[in-house]
């Protein structure tokens, strides 16, 4: 699914969604920035948690505070769990399933609420994506960069494919993904036994 012919189409929802990204933004510059990052640690830490549910493992101890950071405490843990917070936008995403829910009289609420949360995302993630980032090392840093730039791409599209209406947006480029990518390394196999084989 080629998602930005079909926002040409009808760009009332993409030039909202933009709106939204513009307000978290000025935002950002003018106020939350001067201040504590309480609302982006509870994001990050609420984060591993889901994730650290979702792979069965046990939270002890959760925190999060403006002045001193946050703290996750879980028994045991993956990459998965480590990076979570880097590649899965958490307020973005209970937006995105608002907005599949609410009549579409509210979807232009919903959508500049959309692009505010993926923003607070986007912002989050450029101020915690650095070298002294502990999460990163501790799946490799090159492992924890791919994983993050292809993980942040696939969302934005599935945020983007939503902006036209429903399930069926975001259904159809998940498929077509999947597609594309199993040609792609279907190819790049074909090539690596050519290789073995010629060589």
């Amino acid at each position: 699914m080629n998602i930005f012919p079909q926002l040409l189409k009808k760009p009332a929802p993409f030039v909202i969604f933009l709106t939204g990204i513009l307000a978290f933004t000025l935002l950002w510059a003018i106020f939350l920035s001067k201040r504590g990052n309480f609302w982006s640690t509870l994001e990050h830490e609420l984060t591993h948690a889901l994730f650290a549910i979702l792979f069965f493992k046990k939270i002890n101890s959760i925190a999060a505070s403006r002045k001193k950071g946050g703290v996750i405490t879980i028994e045991g843990g993956n990459a998965v769990i480590a990076l979570s917070p880097y590649f899965f936008p958490l307020a973005a995403t209970v937006m995105l399933i608002i907005k599949l829910l609410v009549p579409s009289s509210y979807e232009i609420y919903v959508i500049f609420f959309l692009g505010f949360t993926y923003q607070f995302h986007i912002i989050n993630l450029l101020r915690e994506f650095h070298v002294g980032q502990s999460d990163l090392h501790m799946s490799g840093f090159i492992f924890s960069i791919v994983l993050i730039i292809f993980s942040n791409i696939v969302f934005l599209g599935i945020i983007l494919s939503s902006l036209g209406g429903n399930w069926a947006g975001i259904s159809t480029y998940v498929w077509e993904g999947i597609q594309t990518s199993s040609s792609y390394l279907k190819v790049a196999a074909e090539k690596i036994i050519d290789g073995f084989v010629t060589g």
